[in-house]
């Protein structure tokens, strides 16, 4: 599923837009008959009773179809001006809009590609004009995310490979340009058009049927130690014989980036790889870009603890250059460059968060929250501190520097903190630079409103077999309360007066850790602190004797001519919810025998039983973690002399 330019992103109730252009024609090329199995098409615009939206002359979209749906939609089309199109129109070199039609295109279907849509367009009267009609999408240009990179989606007899994936050859050849029905269609394999364009070429100008030979040199810091500065310096050199356009270059990963600068163009950076842009390049003339990246500590040496890291580990980065026009030799428009990584002996300053802890509340509003932690440099002392907090109703901030309360703790009082889930990260840095990063848990600062668990209490130990069990909110605040609910379950409480609200619980397992939700008629939510209970699934237990070689099951009614007797009790726990078997005992009418505080591994324990002559019910009872109890049946047993 192809990213698009922030402009263009369709959530599922989003419009997209559909503009019509005209573009000339081009070379004919040749393609093998491939005959791909049938896909299954869903119409757009016909689905959930819906219909083509044509203007008065019958011109517009007719079908708008896909093959990957993933929910159902209604989707609307009405023309609009190309002057309200969201974004700036910038067509490849020769291409020129057509009569201005353009249409905006709203759906709530949830789709993927591969696409095939169909036009009309009466008012291409003559076969000359209608012969140069071409389709263009808008895929995403990274380089410049906010102005898309236009790709021609045309069925042609000139391109025969578009839709070979998907479409036989006599298929695609029903979709070419047919000027007695004034249609055309357009296809793109993995893509979700959402901005289409059909115009005009003027061949003379048309650039991929020039030839440009674009050669990409550079060179890259031979040697880094962890947390030092990394350089590319690249140069890109247009050999001819033609200029190039619409140049683009890209570089993956490696190291954290910090800048990118051309000597033309731009660059920018997303998930660290880096995009640039260059309009064009004459023959002869060169471009240079310079990418300074820094070197990670711990991200090169993941595995190894300080001081036994190994002496060195390769990265390489790997950059690639393209045109619009057609490159005679590919080889020269890649190039690697590795840079070898050396370990850091300066060790890193240890820090260890304190408070907050993980899903803390705080009231609101404008809490207070304290920032506590304690920090070290173990081959040094820490320079300086930052703090930042992050939300996901604020912009992320810098709190400032801590104050030290005692030897080796630090407090910050995060002030006014908004509603809602926030972070905090701390950065210390040491008297050589080395920076360690860590954040602190994830904290949450209530709405006015006021929540709490009644019932069950913390603690609290239910049994499995009871099956679901309730659960009782007290909520209230100032303003009226829309919904109120528990975590993960996702269901709405039922309000049973007083303020108070229950909830039936299922499927909750060992350690339940419960926490309510109310929501006011704001949208503002306020969370109780946590309750956790336990849920018992005693262990399963049996209880059979040895023979010196096997466990053997009793049976009913034999006696036993022995003066001593080797019992086992066996206890299972459920693999995945049941707590650890902690001891097993043994019983004898009733009186303990034996017991076994270490049942191991396999949750077995031994007794050595020297009973007198008579009859006995034997039991075995094993006890988990938990405190859960498992019993094995009653055995009626009968000791005789031997």
């Amino acid at each position: 599923m192809r990213i698009f330019p922030q402009s263009l992103v369709r959530n599922p109730t989003s419009a997209f837009l559909l503009i019509i252009l005209i573009l000339g024609t081009v070379a004919c090329a040749s393609a093998q008959e491939v005959q791909p199995s049938p896909a299954r098409w869903f119409d757009l615009l016909t689905m959930n009773g819906g219909q083509a939206s044509l203007s008065g002359t019958g011109e517009g979209i007719t079908s708008y179809k896909i093959t990957e749906l993933y929910q159902r939609g209604t989707t609307r089309v009405k023309p609009v001006k190309a002057s309200d199109a969201p974004f700036k129109i910038e067509l490849p070199i020769g291409y020129t809009i057509f009569n201005n039609l353009m249409y905006s295109v709203e759906t709530d279907a949830v789709f993927t590609g591969p696409t095939d849509i169909s036009f009309t367009l009466p008012s291409a009267r003559t076969k000359e004009t209608f012969a140069q009609l071409r389709i263009l999408y808008a895929d995403t240009d990274w380089a410049d995310p906010q102005v898309p990179r236009w790709i021609d989606a045309t069925l042609t007899a000139d391109n025969l490979t578009r839709g070979s994936q998907t479409l036989s050859q006599s298929e695609i050849k029903q979709r070419f340009q047919n000027f007695e029905k004034r249609t055309l269609h357009a296809f793109t394999e993995q893509d979700e058009p959402r901005v289409i364009i059909v115009a005009l070429v003027d061949l003379s100008k048309v650039r991929d049927k020039f030839t440009a030979d674009l050669q990409i040199t550079g060179t890259a810091t031979s040697h880094v130690i962890e947390g030092r500065t990394v350089t590319y310096e690249l140069k890109i050199t247009n050999k001819g014989p033609d200029a190039a356009s619409a140049i683009s270059l890209h570089s993956d990963p490696s190291f954290s980036f910090l800048s990118a600068t051309p000597s033309q163009g731009k660059c920018t950076m997303g998930g660290q790889n880096v995009y640039c842009k260059f309009p064009s390049l004459d023959k002869d003339r060169t471009i240079d870009v310079k990418i300074v990246e820094r070197c990670e500590w711990r991200q090169h040496f993941p595995n190894a603890p300080p001081g036994y890291e190994t002496p060195t580990s390769l990265v390489a980065k790997h950059i690639t250059v393209g045109a619009t026009e057609q490159d005679p030799d590919f080889e020269n428009n890649q190039l690697a460059l590795t840079t070898e990584v050396y370990p850091d002996s300066n060790q890193a300053p240890v820090i260890e968060v304190v408070s907050p802890t993980m899903s803390q509340t705080f009231p609101g509003p404008a809490a207070t929250v304290p920032i506590r932690f304690k920090a070290s440099d173990p081959d040094g002392f820490i320079k300086k501190f930052e703090i930042r907090g992050y939300g996901l109703t604020a912009p992320p901030k810098v709190l400032g520097e801590p104050t030290l309360r005692s030897d080796g703790e630090y407090e910050l009082l995060y002030k006014d903190v908004p509603f809602g889930r926030q972070w905090v990260t701390i950065v210390a840095t040491d008297n050589l630079g080395r920076e360690e990063k860590i954040n602190a848990p994830e904290f949450f600062v209530n709405g006015l409103a006021r929540v709490e668990i009644t019932n069950p209490k913390a603690g609290t130990k239910l049994n499995k077999a009871d099956g679901e069990f309730t659960v009782t909110i007290h909520a209230s605040g100032p303003a009226p309360l829309k919904k109120v609910s528990l975590e993960f379950w996702n269901s709405d409480a039922t309000p049973v007066g007083n303020d108070d609200y229950v909830v039936k619980v299922k499927n909750c397992f060992r350690k339940c850790r419960l926490q309510a939700i109310a929501i006011d008629e704001n949208g503002i939510e306020s969370h109780s602190e946590y309750v956790e209970v336990t849920i018992l699934n005693p262990p399963e237990t049996n209880l059979v004797w040895f023979d010196g070689e096997s466990w053997n099951e009793f049976e009913p009614g034999k006696p036993f001519r022995v003066r001593e007797l080797i019992l086992v009790g066996r206890a299972e726990s459920e693999l995945m919810y049941g707590a650890p078997v902690k001891k097993i005992e043994m019983f004898a009418n009733g009186v303990l025998i034996c017991t076994d505080n270490y049942p191991g591994s396999a949750n077995t324990g031994d007794c050595v039983w020297r009973p007198a002559p008579g009859k006995y019910k034997l039991q075995a009872v094993a006890t988990d973690e938990d405190g859960g109890v498992g019993k094995s049946a009653l055995i009626d047993v009968t000791i005789e002399l031997p």
